[in-house]
């Protein structure tokens, strides 16, 4: 396999870690605010508090835990990626790099 495309699979397995980490959090946030739903409405009940609205709550959950899952998503992306890059860099020790030698960063 050329470098070249190792790298453009390492890139590709960044996105698809960063696509699994907006799922598992959007999907965790998402039913945490179904729960806090529950929870109002089960106050509500007893009289101890308003009568919770689900689409006013899932509105508010789907809008915060999208903008919250996308920056985690964009973190593990823009690291892995810069992963890669240094990794790419550090492999070509052969091409005249200054104490680079067999990819290692610490030959």
């Amino acid at each position: 396999m050329s470098a070249r495309r190792a790298r453009w699979l390492a890139h590709a397995l960044c996105l698809f870690t960063a696509f699994l980490v907006w799922n598992g959090i959007f999907g965790l946030l998402v039913s945490r605010g179904e729960k806090q739903y529950l929870l109002d409405q089960a106050r509500h009940e007893l009289r101890l508090g308003p009568e919770a609205s689900l689409p006013a709550r899932m509105r508010d959950t789907i809008r915060d835990g999208a903008k919250e899952a996308t920056r985690w998503a964009v973190v593990v992306f823009v690291l892995a990626s810069a992963a890669v890059w240094v990794g790419g860099r550090a492999g070509r020790g052969d091409e005249g790099g200054e104490g680079t030698s067999g990819g290692m960063l610490d030959d």
